[in-house]
C-alpha cells in the first residue's frame, strides 16, 4: 500500500466575480485568504509562468493585488529544493514587505499544489467580466518541468 505524505500546501479558490478571486492558501495548517483583483495584472496567468520558471530553477514571483495592498508569492531555488515565501505589502509596496509564511520542500511538494490549482481553475473556464482568460498552452510543459507524471 502506497503511503501518501500529508499535504503541507493546499490551494483552493471560490468562483471569481467581477474581477475578484478568493484564494485559500493553506501551508502546514495555517490558512491565508487572499481576495485578489485582476487589475492591473492577471495573477493566475502570472502563476502559470512563475511555476514554470521556478520548476526550471529560477527565482520567480506572483503579485496578488488586493487594491491597494498585495501579497507577493515568491519561489526561490535552494539546492535541489524550492522555498516558498508569502509576503504581505501594505499598498503593494515591494520595498516594505513583511513575511507571512514560508516553507521549503521538493519541487513536487511545493509546486504541485499550485499546478493542481491551475488545472482545477482551468476546468471552470471562467470568462469576463468575472475573470480574464488565461493562456494554458504551457501547462503540460509546467507539469513536465515540475517532474510529475500523468497520474499525479
Amino acid at each position: 500500500m502506497k503511503k501518501h505524505p500529508m499535504k503541507r500546501i493546499q490551494v483552493r479558490h471560490e468562483a471569481p466575480s467581477n474581477g475578484w478571486l478568493p484564494i485559500r492558501l493553506t501551508v502546514s495548517g495555517r490558512e491565508i485568504v487572499i481576495v485578489a483583483s485582476d487589475v492591473p495584472n492577471n495573477p493566475v496567468q502570472e502563476l502559470l509562468e512563475t511555476l514554470e520558471s521556478a520548476a526550471r530553477g529560477s527565482e520567480a514571483s506572483v503579485w496578488w493585488h488586493l487594491e491597494p495592498d498585495g501579497y507577493y508569492l515568491r519561489f526561490f531555488p535552494i539546492g535541489g529544493e524550492i522555498k516558498l515565501v508569502l509576503e504581505f505589502a501594505a499598498e503593494s509596496k515591494a520595498c516594505c514587505v513583511e513575511d507571512v509564511l514560508s516553507i521549503q520542500g521538493t519541487r513536487a511538494e511545493v509546486l504541485l499544489p499550485f499546478w493542481r490549482f491551475l488545472r482545477e481553475f482551468q476546468s471552470y473556464d471562467y470568462s469576463e467580466p468575472d475573470w480574464p482568460s488565461v493562456d494554458y498552452r504551457r501547462i503540460a510543459a509546467v507539469r513536465e518541468a515540475i517532474g510529475i507524471s500523468h497520474e499525479d
